[in-house]
């Protein structure tokens, strides 16, 4: 089914907001409650939206029908591609998990996609999402790798740098927050801006890069230089990095130290709403309570609630790629 703008929109009302009335409806998309009545209709009819039962108005003797979404009629598809395997992901429309595929190699997981299709109903893209942390030759390499897999595939499809995948991420759990900073550690320093709601790019295409600021005036080494896993951890593998932090209380420190600082520059700069720190070292709740130490040293005027993390932060990064394409689809409207 080919959605119009307005459904679109209803959908998205219904993903953030949950079952509603078709006049509550009419009334957040500023149209007539018939209009509404008969764009519903057609969603019903093909079972992406179920009507649940009915309500008081408010009104005496008048009561009002709430619909939904239905679950079972959209699959989300998403590829998050990094340097040594690929993590497929497969969600209803809100974005619950239906399936997790993790395959070694990109063209092994097209294959897949194409395999899985014809057990899921239509849709309209896929988002692979792409990893840029080993350098801008590799992401270039990673992105050229992937247009010609999924353009041999006949599929189609929407690339996404993983950082700002995040942001969506975010805002597809928390719908209310439109403005905030989210920042990446691990292994580099990467981040997304988010605000009125939408990603913040240039005419260039480019975004947020707060691992690129400089750390203090004496010294001409930036943020990612100063902090990333290759320069706190020299020696030790990725996978192990997060252990030795959180067992080197003076190298955590230091980490969290150099991150505030610039963390406060920002929050100032941009008057965020929000800073989301994402990431697995943020895990930890030492870390993240290192961090907002650090933080209220430079700058008591940042709130507890100013500061927070994405919960559950490895089960909703499975499901990263098709977050972005509901995101993509319903929401970024």
């Amino acid at each position: 089914m080919i959605f119009s703008l307005n459904q679109r929109k209803l959908i998205g009302l219904l993903i953030t907001e949950g079952p509603q009335s078709r006049k509550a409806l009419a009334s957040k998309l500023h149209l007539t409650n018939a209009a509404v009545t008969v764009m519903t209709q057609s969603l019903i009819e093909e079972g992406f939206v179920v009507e649940l039962g009915e309500i008081e108005s408010g009104k005496v003797g008048r009561k009002e029908t709430l619909i939904d979404l239905g679950i079972d009629k959209y699959v989300a598809i998403g590829m998050d591609v990094r340097s040594d395997y690929v993590n497929l992901s497969f969600t209803d429309i809100q974005g619950n998990l239906l399936e997790y595929k993790k395959i070694h190699h990109l063209e092994d997981a097209v294959e897949y996609v194409q395999r899985a299709i014809a057990k899921y109903p239509p849709f309209e893209e896929i988002s692979v999402v792409c990893r840029g942390y080993k350098g801008l030759d590799f992401f270039d390499q990673t992105i050229e790798e992937v247009e010609r897999l999924m353009s041999a595939a006949r599929l189609p499809y929407r690339i996404v740098h993983n950082v700002s995948a995040l942001a969506i991420l975010h805002k597809f759990y928390h719908p209310m927050d439109s403005n905030f900073l989210l920042v990446k550690y691990g292994p580099g320093v990467g981040s997304a801006i988010m605000t009125n709601g939408q990603l913040l790019r240039n005419d260039r295409n480019r975004g947020s890069e707060f691992g690129h600021m400089l750390v203090d005036g004496s010294s001409p080494r930036t943020l990612e230089e100063e902090i990333s896993y290759a320069t706190v951890a020299q020696g030790i593998e990725e996978s192990e990095v997060v252990d030795y932090l959180l067992s080197s209380k003076a190298t955590l420190d230091f980490v969290m130290s150099k991150m505030a600082y610039c963390l406060v520059n920002a929050h100032v700069l941009l008057a965020l709403e929000k800073i989301v720190i994402a990431g697995s070292l943020f895990v930890s709740d030492e870390a993240f309570a290192s961090l907002k130490d650090k933080i209220n040293k430079h700058q008591k005027s940042i709130q507890a609630d100013d500061l927070v993390r994405i919960s559950d932060y490895q089960q909703k990064e499975k499901k990263i790629g098709s977050i972005v394409t509901l995101y993509y689809h319903f929401l970024n409207l």
